[in-house]
């Protein structure tokens, strides 16, 4: 895990799983997204796990792929940190508001 992309995106999802923790255990958001919703119910652990495992299997399959493509895997990874990014501002604004 050399490139940047890859530990922008490492990083952009460590920090919104904190974040998300932080905030919904503090009663300032709820989580938008049903299925991560429903993993926080069972544990936050189950919640943590389900996210790492998600963001392993892509970092994977993106730095496996990179060796035959590495330009569309940079470009790719970052569209995906842009949206990524975008949806984790939005959602938790949203979830804050209607948290309140």
């Amino acid at each position: 895990m050399r490139h940047k992309e890859t530990w922008g995106l490492c990083l952009l999802v460590i920090a919104d799983a904190l974040s998300t923790y932080w905030l919904i255990t503090r009663g300032y958001a709820t989580e938008f997204n049903p299925l991560m919703n429903w993993l926080i119910q069972l544990s936050w652990g189950a919640f943590f796990g389900v996210k790492f495992a998600v963001l392993a299997m892509a970092v994977g399959l993106a730095e496996w792929y990179r060796r035959r493509n590495p330009q569309f895997v940079r470009r790719w990874l970052r569209a995906g940190a842009l949206a990524y990014l975008t949806l984790w501002v939005v959602g938790a604004a949203v979830s804050s508001l209607v948290g309140w």
